[in-house]
């Protein structure tokens, strides 16, 4: 037959296409989304590994939010996972990837799974010769690098080898740029001295160079290997090397190396190895050491370190460390945070260590600051101020051998809290005004403010042992005094839950009173609260120091 040569090699055409499609399904990909919108996922997919997708956005529920961390793994199998919550199915058609809805759609609303492209989509062959229209278009996609879009007006009709099959209507096909020769995507160098004025020309913004040199400003398609810039380097697509600008370097997709530059590095996509600027990092998903002299801001997921004068920023979870002068934000869960005023965290694995206040919601490290913050703690909030709203919450009512009657609030965790004080005595007086009137009883007041600390140590599910320092200023008889007049208390009480918000405890108290109060009585220095001491002596500054054990006993609610 006249026509067996040319079926022969249309055949053979067929099969090297679908050999083709079927190697691009094996392709390694990573993907790292979280709660992203399917349309977004499918975009940044054909971005970055050039992977061209079939779809109508009336079908296919391209809002939909999804999930996916795949890493180093085949693009069939990422596919899989993506759309496993989705309903959406997939098929090789003619070297792209065709979507439609599963079988919850309608039978007139289903893909039917072809090997070639619909009609009104322009193909060639060896056999028929490309028309003019296709000659333009070809050159078209040659300048532009973009997809060119197809729309279907109406469904068609393709008879195939088993029947005529409908194919349903949609909106639109994005078809893939042509290939095109190696040496007109990529180039071993380029020189340029403003945006398009250089070799490349009107080509800059598509072109890939392993070197390129700025002299001013650049636009360039790419970078694999180095480009260096006098004020600005600006790239449309990908950066795999090195980035140094004396001002700024500017990148549209992702970037794998180091970016250097004296001013600051924005990235619209992701960014893996080093960047350092002047004063500001602005990225996508990251996973670097940034170092900038003012600020760090991260769009999607951070891992590695964010180092800045001011301040740090992630938007989605901060897998590192954040280090800054004045504050560090984590949209969602960091390792460790520094800084000089605050930190604030979803939840926290490491350390929130700041000179004023730390936020986090599920904490399982060490918290140091001024203030504390936290919905739940495993680990130790170390403040003058530790919120925890499901941590060792108790208020305590007292007796006590020094002040006789006492308030004792306690906010922060069992392995570490704050606690706040009041107590009170009434003492029974005896004065006479000049020794010879009659002596007249009188009953004053002594109370105190103190601060301290403590941590308690489980002996079963119902029972804790409280170890506790607590410094308190005694007003001796008056309504302040401003002597030197502090009661220091160590304190071990066993505490007995009795009910679900009660308990009992009680236990030894040692206690140091440190005093420079001079008696109104007389000419003794010291405090008149001891019950009695087994030491009492004035030291070489002039302080009374008195000891004594004492106890302490009451209930906690």
């Amino acid at each position: 037959m006249k026509n067996t040569p040319r079926i022969t090699i249309l055949c053979c055409l067929l099969l090297l296409v679908g050999s083709l499609s079927a190697q691009s399904l094996q392709q390694k990909v990573t993907l790292r989304y979280s709660d992203e919108k399917l349309g977004t996922v499918l975009q940044a997919i054909s971005d970055t590994y050039q992977v061209q997708f079939t779809y109508s956005s009336h079908y296919i529920p391209v809002q939909q939010a999804v999930s996916i961390h795949v890493v180093n793994q085949p693009l069939s199998a990422a596919l899989d996972a993506l759309f496993a919550p989705t309903g959406v199915v997939y098929a090789n058609i003619g070297g792209q990837i065709a979507l439609k809805m599963g079988n919850q759609t309608k039978p007139q609303e289903q893909l039917t799974q072809i090997n070639t492209l619909p009609k009104a989509i322009k193909q060639t062959s060896p056999v028929h010769p490309p028309s003019r229209h296709e000659l333009w278009l070809r050159e078209q996609m040659q300048r532009d690098r973009e997809a060119t879009l197809a729309r279907i007006e109406r469904p068609q009709m393709r008879e195939l080898s088993g029947g005529p099959q409908r194919l349903t209507q949609i909106d639109r096909y994005e078809l893939a740029p042509i290939a095109t020769d190696e040496a007109e995507e990529s180039r071993m160098a380029q020189v340029s001295i403003l945006p398009f004025v250089g070799t490349n020309a009107w080509r800059s913004a598509e072109l890939t160079n392993k070197v390129s040199l700025n002299v001013l400003w650049g636009v360039n398609g790419g970078v694999e290997g180095i480009e260096v810039g006098g004020l600005f380097n600006h790239i449309t697509n990908n950066v795999h090397g090195v980035q140094v600008a004396g001002f700024g370097n500017t990148v549209g997709g992702n970037t794998i190396g180091t970016q250097v530059s004296g001013l600051f590095n924005i990235n619209r996509g992701a960014v893996q190895g080093v960047q350092a600027a002047g004063l500001f990092n602005i990225t996508g998903e990251t996973d670097a050491v940034q170092a900038a002299g003012a600020f760090n801001i991260t769009k999607a997921d951070f891992a590695g370190v964010q180092a800045a004068g001011l301040f740090n920023v992630s938007r989605g979870k901060a897998d590192g460390v954040q280090i800054s002068s004045l504050f560090n934000v984590a949209q969602g869960k960091t390792r460790s945070q520094l800084s000089g005023l605050f930190n604030v965290a979803h939840d926290v694995e490491i350390n929130q260590i700041s000179a004023l206040f730390n936020a986090g919601k599920n904490v399982k490290g060490l918290q140091i600051g001024l203030i504390n913050i936290a919905d739940s703690t495993s680990g130790v909030p170390i403040g003058l101020l530790n919120f925890i709203k499901k941590g060792y919450n108790r208020v305590e009512f007292a007796a006590g051998d020094a002040l006789f009657a006492n308030v004792g609030l306690k906010l922060g965790a069992r392995s570490f809290y704050n606690i706040f004080h009041f107590g009170a005595r009434w003492d029974d007086v005896q004065t006479s005004p000049d020794g010879i009137d009659p002596v007249t009883h009188e009953r004053l007041l002594t109370w105190g403010l103190g601060y301290g600390v403590g941590t308690t140590v489980g002996f079963s599910p119902r029972t804790l042992l409280n170890v506790e320092l607590v410094s308190i200023h005694v007003n001796e008889q008056e309504e302040w005094t401003r002597a030197l007049n502090l009661l220091n208390q160590l304190r071990l009480t066993v505490d007995v839950r009795t009910g679900r918000h009660t308990s009992l405890f009680g236990g030894p108290t040692a206690n140091v009173m440190v005093s420079r109060l001079q008696r109104a009585d007389s000419n003794v220095v010291g405090s008149a609260i001891a019950p009695y001491t087994w030491f009492d002596e004035v030291g070489s500054t002039g302080a009374n120091v008195q000891m004594w054990l004492g106890f302490n006993a009451g209930i906690r609610f």
